[in-house]
């Protein structure tokens, strides 16, 4: 007698939602890859692994919004906003921003020089109330001074002009 035959599992039930692939079609290609020619070498997609347009490159970054927000921060921190932009900012090759920084930065240190004047003047009697006052209101008309800088630095800097000080001392170059 012949053995038996094992019995057979019936066939799988297709998978729903997938299709088998028709004839003559191809699945899309990914941007910036091609498939490889046969016998041919086939170059890498660029880095960044999308595709690039010809003829487009990176943006340069335009100095004026750090150059306004060192301006503004300047206004009301003095010194440590200018002092950090300026280190910052010095080496990137730009002389029309570098002069920028360092003009807010020296016009920052003269305006801690003043309060630092008005700290030492309080402690001499009398006379310390009359120069006292005077250094008072030195501080506020170079904070207003400082602030009106702060609103002219942007058109400045596109015009090419100098920085809106009205006056500095060029104690950083």
């Amino acid at each position: 007698m012949p053995p038996a035959a094992a019995p057979q599992a019936p066939p799988a039930a297709p998978q729903p939602g997938y299709a088998a692939p028709q004839p003559g079609y191809a699945a899309p290609q990914q941007p910036g890859y091609a498939a490889p020619q046969a016998g041919g070498y086939q170059t890498p997609p660029p880095a960044g692994g999308g595709y690039q347009q010809p003829g487009y490159a990176q943006p340069v970054a335009d100095p004026v919004s750090n150059i306004t927000l060192n301006y503004w921060l300047s206004v009301f921190f003095t010194w440590l906003p200018a002092l950090i932009f300026f280190l910052i900012e010095k080496d990137k090759g730009n002389p029309q921003a570098r002069a920028f920084h360092a003009a807010n930065l020296n016009f920052s240190l003269l305006r801690v020089m003043v309060w630092a004047a008005i700290v030492f003047v309080a402690w001499i009697p009398y006379l310390g109330w009359i120069l006292g006052g005077l250094l008072w209101v030195g501080a506020i008309v170079l904070f207003v001074f400082h602030i009106i800088a702060a609103v002219k630095a942007p058109q400045n800097y596109r015009a090419g002009q100098q920085p809106g000080f009205l006056f500095n001392l060029p104690m950083v170059k």
